[in-house]
């Protein structure tokens, strides 16, 4: 099953809403089961097991291991137990938008919707730029494995320091070197062509993305009244 990019935007908006909103584990586990639903599916790898063990993990230690734990040892890990996990679902609508939506797709959406040319320019390169980066990332990791760089340093922070220097200085200027090139590549393929472009890859919303966004709006309504009013 595959959505609109604006249901996806409109999820990610609702599920943020409704992690701020919610304090109640039933409402936040249904929530990231719907999403995990969702992502098996929509295929294409979308669905992250190793998402979804984090959040069983720290369900469980917020049930089972905080209550025994000393209370300053609670209080620290309370953080990233129970308010970073809320905003898993967040994280899943962003992969869902990244996974299933395709930057010529995305550009006619935008542009059907009257979008200003800049944000759209701007966000198509973002989006592209990703994949760019994850590359370019793991060419670095390749490099540094066969040099290893760090293999006489016995300093903690000394290797840290080397380690930092060798991955993020070539990282940085790997970075606007690519920014030059994916803005140069979108320029020639006139993404800043005043004329008003075609749309072939627009694709209207369908009886799946309304159906969608009913059941992500009656979520919030429901995380919203039992804040306020439950």
């Amino acid at each position: 099953m595959k959505l609109d990019i604006r249901t996806y935007l409109i999820l990610t908006v609702l599920s943020a809403t409704c992690a701020s909103m919610n304090t109640d584990i039933r409402v936040e586990t249904g929530l990231f089961a719907a999403l995990g639903v969702l992502q098996l599916l929509s295929g294409k790898g979308v669905f992250m097991p190793g998402l979804a063990a984090a959040y069983g993990a720290m369900v469980l230690t917020q049930y089972l291991l905080l209550p025994r734990m000393p209370e300053a040892l609670a209080m620290i890990l309370s953080m990233p137990v129970v308010n970073i996990r809320s905003f898993f679902p967040v994280v899943m609508c962003l992969v869902l938008t990244y996974k299933n939506t395709r930057v010529s797709q995305m550009i006619a959406t935008f542009t059907k919707m009257g979008m200003p040319k800049g944000v759209t320019v701007t966000v198509a390169v973002a989006v592209r730029y990703i994949p760019a980066l994850k590359e370019e990332w793991r060419h670095i990791c390749d490099a540094m494995r066969l040099r290893r760089v760090t293999a006489g340093i016995r300093n903690p922070f000394r290797r840290l320091s080397c380690l930092l220097e060798c991955y993020l200085a070539p990282m940085f200027v790997s970075c606007l070197k690519t920014a030059d090139e994916l803005s140069a590549a979108a320029v020639t393929r006139g993404i800043d062509n005043p004329a008003t472009p075609t749309c072939r890859n627009y694709r209207a919303m369908g009886a799946a993305d309304y159906l969608t966004i009913s059941f992500a709006a009656l979520a919030t309504a429901f995380c919203i009244w039992n804040r306020y009013g439950g």
